[in-house]
């Protein structure tokens, strides 16, 4: 009898056991990554899954509704809230991101300047700046707690004497939160703020600055600290010039350096790229800059000398859907993925650590006209 209870005993010891290791690996409520996509054609945000993997993404939920023509999309750094521009009604939309990758609208839909349609967080998650292509300025809100956001005032941006709008397309803030970066896209510049404790922005001493022809995408980003002198780096998609600028930020004042927050141009600039570059991300390890070239239909990508932020272009130049708009690199750094508006749908690629080359995944479907993506 005691040999019996024994087994029967070991036989639910191992049911028990299998149970929890399905439940761990399996259950909705344990999403590893997770991938947020806004759909202008749909009106919506669309969650899935990330099998960190394989990189192979799985859709969550049914879509959490935005207004109208959602066309960007950030996360708070913690993961825990995401907000999202409407451009054809010049407001915000705010969503608490539940453990399992689900979205629960945050009530009000604050307003924002005419046709929003780029945002950005500073890394401590103070601030949320918003590129308003219609009224040519960047509305700033400070975020309070459960994602509630507070408008701190609208700030022009550009040249405001030139002739034609800046029409911003692109914002972005450097790691240390100091300065906003904004791509005026109808002027061929960019402009530098300062950023004070408040959110107010404040143009610096010569800005905007010049790039080329339409810029229309921003990435910054420090180099590690394992260089002997870590510089903070600029790159510029110039959609009208098909090309890369790059800058060093000029980040304290020097002999060499009269201005904060100046841009200063790297030797060889700007870089050639494909057709039309709209968007651009650069790694976590500060390695590889990649670029979505929209009418070519391909992402470029380059290795980024970390010593002074010189590009060196990688030799391929991968295929994704039609009309690729946004690129994006999950946090762990080994998966890049590409939203086509052309064709409603994603694409993946796996980034190789050593060479930065990109091995395509399964694409994978969404609703009409996917404009942006934000990764956890």
């Amino acid at each position: 009898m005691s040999i019996k209870v024994r087994g029967f005993a070991g036989i639910l010891f191992l049911i028990a056991l299998g149970s929890f290791l399905i439940s761990c690996g399996t259950s909705p409520s344990r999403t590893a990554g997770v991938l947020l996509v806004t759909s202008e054609g749909a009106s919506s945000v669309t969650s899935y899954g990330i099998n960190l993997s394989t990189g192979g993404l799985s859709q969550i939920n049914t879509s959490a509704q935005t207004q109208n023509v959602p066309s960007s999309i950030v996360l708070d750094p913690s993961g825990a809230f995401a907000y999202v521009t409407n451009s054809a009604s010049n407001t915000l939309s705010a969503y608490s991101v539940n453990p399992n990758g689900t979205l629960t609208a945050v009530s009000g839909n604050p307003a924002t300047g005419t046709t929003p349609v780029a945002l950005a967080i500073d890394h401590a998650g103070h601030f949320l700046f918003v590129a308003n292509q219609g009224s040519n300025d960047v509305s700033v809100f400070s975020v309070g707690s459960g994602g509630s956001v507070t408008l701190v005032g609208s700030f022009p941006t550009g040249t405001l004497s030139a002739t034609s709008g800046a029409t911003p397309a692109s914002v972005a803030v450097d790691p240390s939160g100091s300065f906003l970066y904004v791509a005026n896209q109808g002027q061929g510049t960019i402009s530098v703020f300062s950023i004070d404790s408040s959110g107010a922005l404040t143009q610096v001493l010569g800005s905007p600055f010049p790039v080329r022809t339409a810029p229309s995408g921003l990435a910054v980003a420090t180099t590690p600290t394992t260089n002997p002198v870590p510089i903070t780096i600029l790159y510029v998609a110039n959609e009208g010039s098909n090309d890369v600028s790059a800058f060093v930020i000029c980040e304290t004042v020097s002999p060499s350096c009269a201005i904060a927050g100046t841009p200063v141009e790297v030797s060889g600039s700007p870089f050639p790229a494909g057709l039309g570059p709209v968007s651009a991300a650069i790694d976590p390890s500060v390695n590889f800059l990649y670029v979505a070239d929209m009418n070519s239909n391909q992402v470029s990508g380059y290795h980024i000398n970390p010593s002074n932020g010189e590009l060196t272009a990688l030799a391929q130049a991968p295929s994704t859907g039609t009309r690729p708009v946004f690129v994006a690199i999950h946090p762990g750094g080994l998966y890049l993925y590409v939203a086509n508006i052309g064709s409603d749908s994603i694409s993946g690629f796996k980034i190789t650590a050593k060479s930065g080359v990109l091995a395509p995944l399964a694409p994978v479907s969404t609703a009409a006209q996917p404009s942006a993506i934000a990764l956890k």
